[in-house]
């Protein structure tokens, strides 16, 4: 049976070999400037590597989130789990650079390749700014990273012309809202058959054009939400079964009677309703779960997570099911740490809470969240998370969890054992079977 396939953009050749200094390469980077890249050239040639990177780290990024700007900032929000962003808001403002080019990566603006060498390139920067004046003074950025850096962001995102969202994805979505798909529509089969990626990204766009749509298109749009949603449900994880019982709530309290009809009746095929929260109490522990991330994932994370750890500390720790994704989401961010370490002045908030969370709520994570949670298991390619994971593993004796997802069972059985290489291993596994296996086009 024929899948969905994640498309990956071609690889690009566009810095030859032949370029190997900071002149030869910003040569090739279109969105840049004159005066970007003579600035650029200059911070390289004096020796400023740090002031040089960081700048072009800025003109990097923006790019790359004015791109996914395109595809809209509501279904972005749709994707990261945001329940408060619309489509007025400012895609500066709801993704951190992290976020920006996972989604990227999704949405087959850059490859994966390429990702992996712009989070190196962030951490790098992240790494220098986080230290103290007088460690800088003995540890600095050299050249050799500088240049790799440079090579990286103009290879990946300056070098072109304009980053173009892939034709595939934009198809995707138009099919979706602009007209209406029956159950033996070969495209369900298809979709049913394709890696979990495609479940998630089909449901995000679906809520998203139930709550920013009208006439023709609000029609469609509930037609298909009334086909795919019943289509996909037994295969649903909770994270994305929430999502759809929050834009029911949502219409609800808003009144937008037309969208609650096609909402319940798509929910009543499936008994959904346990899935409906009974109240938007949710969404305040959401945001602060947001603010953590977007503490994690920003500059200067070691001195930002406490104060945003303890906001959602003050919360309570009982948090609501709805909830519950992305608050031990951001929470496993900041005990996991990245290749650096951890905020150690965060530890003991998060703590507090995580000390609270019964073995059946760790089940719950860990079978239906974690294997589409890309953020954590995203982590353990780096040495300093894995450990961390080993040692919360044996720390709550998560081995005991009553699994139903093999590949989490096998996952957490590693880290019980201090078996670091197999969780690396496992943990790449989870991403193919989330993405499905790369493929070019």
């Amino acid at each position: 049976m024929a899948t969905i396939a994640l498309w990956q953009p071609a690889p690009n050749e566009i810095v030859p070999a032949t370029a190997k200094t900071p002149f030869a390469i910003t040569d090739y980077a279109l969105q840049l400037s004159k005066k970007d890249k003579q600035q650029i050239v200059a911070a390289f040639d004096s020796g400023h590597f740090e002031m040089g990177v960081t700048y072009l780290w800025g003109r990097t990024i923006n790019a790359l989130k004015k791109e996914l700007s395109n595809v809209g900032v509501g279904l972005i929000g749709e994707m990261l789990g945001r329940t408060d962003v619309d489509e007025d808001d400012d895609i500066n403002d709801i993704l951190t650079e992290r976020e920006a080019i996972r989604l990227a990566e999704e949405l087959g603006v850059i490859s994966s390749t390429d990702g992996m060498r712009l989070r190196h390139t962030y951490e790098l920067i992240t790494h220098f700014s986080q230290m103290d004046s007088d460690d800088g003074d003995l540890e600095k950025l050299n050249s050799h990273e500088a240049l790799a850096s440079l090579q990286t962001c103009v290879a990946g995102v300056l070098g072109r012309p304009k980053i173009e969202v892939a034709t595939k994805f934009i198809e995707f979505r138009a099919a979706l809202e602009s007209k209406s798909i029956s159950e033996d529509d070969p495209y369900v089969e298809m979709l049913k058959g394709s890696p979990y990626f495609f479940y998630k990204l089909t449901i995000s766009v679906l809520m998203n054009a139930a709550k920013k749509n009208v006439g023709a298109n609000l029609e469609h749009a509930l037609a298909n939400i009334n086909t795919l949603v019943p289509a996909l449900w037994d295969n649903l994880r909770h994270t994305e079964r929430w999502q759809v019982g929050h834009a029911y709530a949502e219409a609800y309290a808003d009144g937008k009677t037309t969208v609650v009809g096609g909402l319940k009746s798509a929910l009543l095929k499936v008994k959904g309703f346990d899935f409906v929260p009974e109240n938007l109490r949710s969404d305040t522990f959401v945001k602060a779960a947001d603010a953590v991330i977007k503490a994690h994932e920003g500059l200067n994370n070691f001195y930002n997570e406490a104060a945003a750890v303890k906001a959602l500390t003050r919360l309570g720790t009982t948090i609501p099911t709805p909830a519950f994704p992305a608050c031990l989401s951001a929470l496993l961010c900041v005990t996991l740490g990245n290749e650096y370490g951890v905020a150690w002045s965060a530890q003991a908030y998060a703590k507090s809470i995580l000390d609270s969370i019964t073995m059946e709520r760790w089940a719950y994570y860990l079978n239906n969240v974690l294997p589409s949670d890309t953020r954590i298991f995203g982590k353990f390619s780096s040495q300093k998370p894995r450990a961390n994971f080993v040692e919360l593993v044996n720390a709550k004796n998560l081995s005991q969890v009553e699994f139903k997802n093999k590949t989490v069972q096998q996952l957490v059985e590693a880290a019980a054992r201090s078996n670091e290489s197999k969780l690396a291993s496992i943990a790449a596994k989870m991403h193919e079977e989330y993405y499905g296996k790369l493929v070019k086009i």
